[in-house]
């Protein structure tokens, strides 16, 4: 494996770590880990790359590469976290929230 897909690796887990966390505490989802922020924030950069790319704002909203990245990616998560909440209601955000009200 060479050096540049070692760091092109590292650079997708740190990027969908960054925006799966800021993307979980703009909507309130307070369950999951590390894991669950990398893997949301992941597939938020494919979904949040296409809509932003496509429609919304082609060329970046920076123009800087990596700050433009971490928007898309948190904008997409947050629609991904959305339209799950859609799919199972009550299931997803705030979740975590209710079932440590009722532990008390």
């Amino acid at each position: 494996m060479q050096l540049s897909t070692i760091f092109s690796l590292i650079g997708w887990i740190i990027t969908g770590g960054i925006a799966g966390w800021a993307a979980s505490s703009l909507l309130g989802y307070d369950r999951g880990g590390c894991l669950l922020h990398v893997a949301l924030g992941i597939i938020g950069a494919l979904v949040g790359g296409f809509i932003m790319g496509r429609f919304i704002v082609p060329g970046g909203l920076t123009g800087v590469g990596f700050i433009d990245t971490i928007i898309n990616a948190t904008v997409g998560a947050a629609i991904l976290l959305l339209v799950l909440e859609l799919v199972l209601p009550g299931q997803q955000l705030g979740g975590g929230r209710r079932s440590r009200r009722s532990r008390r």
